[in-house]
Order: C-alpha cells, then structure tokens, then sequence
C-alpha cells in the first residue's frame, strides 16, 4: 500500500505530497491543473521511461519519492535486499529523478538502482490503468497471470501440481542428457583406467619396496669398496691371517690383559676386566662383519640385474603416477570408478525410465491445468462482461481465449483477453479494439473479479485514469460504487472528474492552483467533509452555490448507502 507520494517540479506541479489513505482515494481537479502528472509520478516509480519535457519549466530537475507499506518478509522485500536496499521496518522509500538534460536515477530502500529494477520492485505493489498504460495485459504471460489468479482455488492446486511435475521432469530430463553428454569423455576415462590398472597389476609394487630396492642396488652397485672396506676392518680387529706387523686388536687386547692381571696391584689388576670387555666387543663386531661379507657371496650379477630391472620398473611407476603409493591406490580406487563406468548404461536405461514416467506425469498435469484454465477463463469471461454492462457498456463481451501451446514452466496453455464492444462484433485483442477509457473500465471489471476471487486479496494499489471518460448519469454511479467495492480488498487510487465517482472517496485529493511563489503551479491538498463537499459542488455545477452543495451531500449520502 502506498502511503504518500512526494513529487517535486514535476509538469505543473512545483511541490505536492500526497498522502494516500486505505480503501478508494480520489483525485479531482480542473482541467489542465495537473491531475495527469499524478499517474505520470507513479509511472516514473515503476520504471517507466522519462521524458525531460515533463520536467517543470525552469527547474533543473523533477523528484518523485513513494513510501510503501510491504511484507518484511515478502517477495518485494527479498527483491529490494537483492537490489542493495532495505526497508525501514515495514516501509520501503523508493525515488526517481529526471534532470532537464534528459537523464534519469533511481533508488530503492535507499540504494541506487537501474530503472529496469525499479520497475520489476514495483510492478507486483502498483497496477496502473490508463488510456495508455495497461500495463498488467501487455503480454500473453500477464494475461495468464491474471487468469490464474482469478482461478481460485482449484486453478492454484493445479498450477502448484504442474510446476511440481516439471520441476521434477526437468531435473531427470537435465540428469539424462548430462550422462549422454559426457558419455564418450567417460569411455574415455574407463580406457585410460583399464590401461592404468593392468599396468599396476602387471608391475604388483610393494608398499616400501622402492625404498628396499635403492638401499639393495646402492650396496650392490659399492660391492667392492664395501668388500674392502669390511675385509681390512676386520682384519684390524681379529685377523685370521697375520697383519704386515704381526698384531691385531684382539692380540693386543689380550697382551694388554695378561699384563693387568699379573700386576701385583689390585687397580691394575680391575683395569683387566675392562680390557676384557673391549675383547668380546670386538669378537662381535669382526663376527657381524664376516657376517656381512659372507651376505655378498650370496648375490651374484645376475642378482643385481634383476634388481636394476626391478627398480626401473618401480621408477616408471613413480614417474607415471607420481608415487608408488599411489599406483598401489589406483588399484582399490581405479576399480570402483571402473565399476561406477561400466554402469552408466544401466545408469542411463534407469533414468530414461524415470524420463519417461515424469514426462507422463508432466503431460497429465498440464492437461489437468489446462482443463482448470479453461474453466476458469469461461467463468471470468462471464463475470466480468456482466460487470462490464453495468460500466456503460451495455453490449461489450469479454471472451478469453485458452489455446494450445509448447509446455514450458507455466504450462501448455496461451491465453489471450479479447473484447466485442457490440453484440456483432468478432472479439479482437484488447489494445485493438478499445479506447482508452474502455480499456480502463475493462482492467477495473477485471481488477475487481480477480480481487474478490483472489485468495488473501491482491496486496495491490490500483491508478485509474480516465475510467469514467465518456459516462456520466447512472454509468458514472455504477463506476463508483465498482470503484469502492474493488477498494474493500486493496488500495485503489481514481483520477476522475465526475462527482458521481468522486462521493465514494475514503479520501478525497484535490489539485489547485497555487498562489504566492509558485503562482501558476498546482497543489495537490487533502480534503475535509466542508472541502469535499465544495469540490463535489464545483464539479456538478462549475461553482459552489447552496443548491450545488445540497447536490454534492445528497450524493455523498447515497454513497455511503
């Protein structure tokens, strides 16, 4: 719901805020006072493109700013959060300025934003009705819209159940062609595994084995120097053969030890068992080295041939697949994924199946959908062209056709409003065969069915201009009292001359002409009880006499009844 409108040098208005109330506000004025730049303000708020003529003469720029009542945790509140803005509690203050260069800005919850998204912010809290502005029927896509909305219950039950089955369809369908798709690079990939595996299970590493390996060959590779070094080590220690000076360690120890152990003090004497200790030492380490020696007569060429081929081969792994450990992984892992491959025709007979079930499912509830549109449009078509001879338009019949069509996320059905403005006339589009104060009048019969159908109301604000244009008499009255009773469900907004509408105000706007400082611009005040009932006056009789104000309370009275 809006809850004023600020517009700033804006064609002849110079300033004006309006405050809008709940229920049916009406705007009146004399002609040329500016009534028009109202709707053309609230047009601007929903992105409509801007003309710098509009802008008031010697002014640099024109600025128009709306505080909305929303849901703070509605789809209108996501989309300003979206945008960059947020809401002050429940409000959202959205502003659009035109310079007189031509260039346009605009702003959400207090966030620059480009007038594409103002527009979409706006479209689903604004409906503007004009000779020129049917916004909420330019498209196929609007006229269904519509249509489902009207549709009640049964008509939302169907639409949730068709979206459901075409969310479900697509996903399978979406799953399906990824798997064809990808299925030759998955070929592909099972031939580079299969490849990679039986080269692992033909070379059948060890964990640790390269390591074993290098150590081996290193040592194979030094035979000689380790031989040599070892033979003469051991030698030094207990030589089976006699050393160039005839002594060894262990002959040394053991003339070392007997002299201890015949000296007659008792600390030389000790010393000999440490002597001793030294000796059996160094019997273990010349041991272990023949040990070592002996370990070399085992291995000949041959031996180390094979090992250099065992070591290249593990080399030729690691190159491969980067480590031996991972050329040992890829045989636990490459065969799951194998496995998980060689599936992918079961994989892709299943989800055909599955396709084909959803696509059923889907086909069924579009039809289903379609058979509740088709419905719907008959009994709206109905309503509304009832609602329409009561708007001075005594012959006028509104049919709306429910055609065929390629499915898509809507459904299968297009939909198209189409208006006879005489018994023998062929229902053409709406945009083809109504004026603009016909076209008015048909958005207000179908406002006000869709609002009393609607579940939860509309949560709108309608701007009528022009919907009386070319009435007057009884039609006039039958057009306020349509105009009120769409206003029990949401917000409307009237840009009317005729008293007969104007009575059935909640609130009652006038645009005047101003005086001091901006003489020759217009104002736009609200009106009390006295005030309306001058204005209602003025508009009967072109002046306020006592017999023009008897007038305008008679019909404020028969309003309210």
């Amino acid at each position: 719901m809006i809850e004023e409108i600020d517009i700033r040098d804006l064609g002849a208005v110079a300033r004006a805020t309006l405050a809008l109330g709940p229920g049916l506000t009406v705007l009146t004025g004399e002609t040329g006072a500016g009534k028009t730049m109202v709707v053309t303000a609230l047009q601007l708020l929903q992105g409509a493109r801007a003309d710098a003529s509009r802008v008031r003469e010697g002014a640099e720029r024109a600025e128009i700013t709306g505080r909305l009542l929303v849901d703070p945790d509605g789809p209108v509140a996501r989309a300003v959060e979206d945008a960059g803005g947020e809401l002050d509690g429940d409000e959202l203050i959205v502003s659009r300025r035109l310079a007189a260069t031509g260039r346009t800005r605009a702003w959400a919850g207090g966030h620059a934003v480009p007038n594409g998204v103002l527009g979409r912010i706006m479209a689903p809290l604004v409906s503007i009705h004009g000779q020129s502005d049917q916004l909420r029927l330019r498209t196929p896509a609007e006229q269904r819209a519509v249509l489902d909305e009207a549709g009640g219950g049964p008509l939302h039950r169907a639409a949730e159940s068709y979206r459901a089955a075409w969310e479900a369809w697509r996903e399978l369908r979406r799953r399906l062609d990824d798997l064809v798709a990808g299925r030759q690079a998955r070929a592909a990939e099972a031939d580079r595994l299969r490849e990679d595996v039986a080269v692992v299970e033909r070379v059948a590493p060890r964990a640790g084995e390269l390591a074993e390996l290098e150590a081996l060959v290193g040592r194979l590779d030094a035979r000689q120097d380790l031989l040599r070094r070892a033979g003469t080590a051991r030698q030094l220690l207990s030589a089976e053969d006699a050393m160039p000076d005839g002594r060894d360690l262990l002959g040394l120890a053991a003339a070392a030890r007997a002299q201890l152990e015949t000296a007659p003090d008792a600390a030389l004497a000790a010393l000999a068992d440490r002597v001793a200790e030294l000796e059996a030492v160094a019997q273990d380490v010349a041991g272990e080295l023949s040990s070592f020696i002996a370990s070399f007569d085992e291995l000949g060429e041959a031996d180390l041939a094979r090992a250099h081929e065992r070591l290249a081969e593990l080399r030729e792994l690691e190159r491969r697949f980067g480590t031996v450990d991972r050329a040992i992984e890829l045989l636990e892992t490459g065969s799951a994924r194998l496995a998980e491959l060689d599936a992918d025709d079961d994989t892709r007979q299943r989800l055909q199946t599955e396709v084909d079930r959803a696509e059923t499912a889907r086909d069924e509830a579009a039809r289903a959908l379609g058979a509740e549109r088709r419905r719907a449009a008959a009994a709206l078509a109905e309503r509304v062209t009832a609602e329409l001879h009561g708007l001075a338009m005594p012959e006028a019949r509104l049919e709306i056709a429910v055609t065929d069509r390629p499915l898509d996320a809507t459904g299968g059905d297009e939909v198209a409003f189409l208006l006879a403005g005489h018994a023998e006339a062929t229902p053409l589009p709406l945009a083809r065969t109504a004026s603009g104060g016909e076209l008015s009048r048909v958005m207000l019969a179908l406002e006000l069915c869709v609002s009393e159908t609607a579940e939860g109301g509309t949560g709108r604000t309608f701007v009528f201009d022009e919907v009386d244009s070319g009435v007057g008499g009884q039609a006039a009255v039958r057009i306020g009292e349509r105009l009120a009773r769409l206003a029990r469900h949401a917000q409307v907004l009237v840009v009317t001359h005729l008293p007969q509408v104007a009575a059935y105000a909640d609130t009652h706007l006038a645009v005047q002409r101003a005086a001091g400082e901006h003489a020759g611009a217009s104002d736009v005040v609200r009106l009390d009880d006295a005030g309306r009932d001058e204005e209602l006056a003025r508009m009967l009789a072109g002046r306020v006499s006592a017999t023009a104000l008897a007038h305008a309370r008679e019909l404020r009275r028969q309003s309210r009844v």
